[in-house]
């Protein structure tokens, strides 16, 4: 007599590919956990995904500015090219963004502004507060002094602790000027352009409502 079969659960269902599909979708949440923990940083799948951009957008944005490759990216790393991506849809140019980074970069060199060492003391401060006034717009670094000041001094000791010597040589202080002056004239091109962007944009996503389309992450 012939042993009687178990009846079916509710589970008996799936298959053993449905099963596999589970456990590789468990597993990759479970890697997006462990990339986080400990500050860490994402991978770079994990930082497309986070930006709402193919991967290739993000080698190339990365080649284009020059920032390092790595296993995993912190969150400074993350703040940097979402400012580049919020940016660049608020029309501003990638060749625009290319030269204000230029101009920092040089700003910060010029300036002996203290952002540690490592291959991320550029944009490391991209991951703390924002201050419009006093910071850069890109790297947020401090500047020191009142970004749009026009009465900045050659000679001047930009901040506390700044060695008194930094602007000993004439033309280092005329060089320091000259370029906060080229940085503010494209700060401010920057800026017209975003608010000119902006009703645009807000425009489109107010038509967006009224057409029945469902809203897209910028």
């Amino acid at each position: 007599m012939s042993e009687e079969k178990p009846k079916p659960t509710g589970d008996d269902h799936y298959s053993a590919d449905d099963l596999r599909k589970e456990a590789k979708q468990a597993l990759q949440e479970l890697k997006k956990c462990f990339e986080q923990m400990d500050g860490i940083g994402v991978s770079l799948a994990a930082l497309a995904d986070k930006l709402g951009r193919p991967v290739l957008w993000v080698t190339r944005v990365r080649k284009r500015f020059g920032l390092p490759v790595l296993e995993y990216y912190p969150e400074c790393y993350v703040a940097f090219l979402r400012k580049i991506r919020d940016l660049r849809n608020l029309g501003v140019s990638e060749e625009k963004l290319s030269d204000l980074w230029d101009l920092e970069r040089k700003l910060i060199e010029i300036l002996h502004l203290d952002l540690g060492g490592g291959d991320l003391s550029l944009i490391e401060g991209c991951s703390v507060e924002v201050d419009p006034d006093r910071r850069l717009l890109l790297s947020n670094a401090d500047l020191g002094v009142p970004l749009m000041a026009r009465d900045v001094q050659a000679g001047l000791d930009f901040s506390a602790g700044r060695p008194k010597e930094l602007f000993e040589g004439k033309e280092m202080g005329e060089d320091a000027l000259r370029l906060l002056g080229e940085y503010r004239d494209l700060l401010q091109e920057v800026r017209e352009i975003v608010g000119r962007e902006r009703k645009v944009l807000w425009d489109s996503l107010q038509w967006t409502k009224t057409a029945g389309l469902p809203p897209r992450h910028l």
